[in-house]
């Protein structure tokens, strides 16, 4: 599998999470409302899985995750984030699901500040 960087393509490895492989067989798409997701399945192991990209077992669409994460950090309260994205995008949740959300995916983006 490869991947497009500023230079030209950069070859990717995905392995078999059961047993490390790197024999797989791309075998279709999984389908649902946060996109499309390619499914491998392990020649060794037999597996089927699909490549995680961060936001495994996750509802909501991961740009609406990051846009309440970065609004959040950049002030504003967690009532104020869901009733922006019930407003502009039509998603109800609660703002203990933007406090969780917060939580668990605020230190992989770059605009999370250390506070002293």
């Amino acid at each position: 599998m490869f991947s497009l960087k500023k230079g030209g393509y950069v070859k990717v490895t995905i392995k078999c999470l059961n047993c490390k492989s790197k024999n797989l067989i791309k075998r279709g798409l999984r389908k649902n409302k946060s996109g499309n997701k390619q499914k491998f399945r392990c020649s060794n192991c037999k597996s089927w899985f699909v490549e995680d990209n961060g936001f495994k077992r996750m509802r909501h669409d991961p740009t609406i995750i990051i846009r309440a994460i970065h609004m959040h950090n950049d002030g504003m309260s967690f009532n104020d984030v869901v009733n922006h994205l019930w407003q502009y995008d039509g998603v109800k949740i609660t703002p203990m699901t933007v406090c969780n959300w917060s939580t668990k995916y605020s230190v992989f983006l770059k605009s999370h500040k250390e506070k002293s």
